[in-house]
């Protein structure tokens, strides 16, 4: 499992927890339509993911995505989410973007958790 350093609103850098985790996720924002995009990794409170555009820091959001746990089976997902941060990448052809989780439900947090562990 590595940790990843995230930039935060007021400069700030912490640590955060994060697993690779390779998955499509439906992206879905107010008045547009639903963009299926790939994520890059997650942790308990977010994901980061590759955009086609840029997204401006402090969008709403709602993911929806398959998550795979370690016993096999898939836990899917649906989590409204504000845009933390977003950076072109030539590497990745794309932006990627931080999702910060916002009111996930208990069992997506259960469900995380197992992920993280795994």
């Amino acid at each position: 499992m590595s940790a990843i350093l995230t930039s935060q609103p007021d400069g700030e850098r912490r640590q955060v927890e994060r697993k690779p985790l390779s998955v499509r996720v439906r992206l879905a924002l107010a008045g547009r339509p639903e963009m299926e995009v790939r994520s890059i990794d997650a942790g308990a409170s977010g994901m980061s993911l590759i955009v086609d555009v840029n997204l401006a820091p402090g969008t709403a959001c709602n993911l929806a995505f398959t998550l795979p746990l370690p016993d096999g089976g898939p836990h899917k997902a649906q989590v409204a989410a504000v845009i933390a941060h977003s950076t072109y990448s030539s590497k990745r052809s794309g932006f990627v973007i931080g999702a910060q989780f916002k009111g996930a439900s208990a069992d997506l947090q259960v469900a995380l958790a197992r992920y993280m562990k795994g």
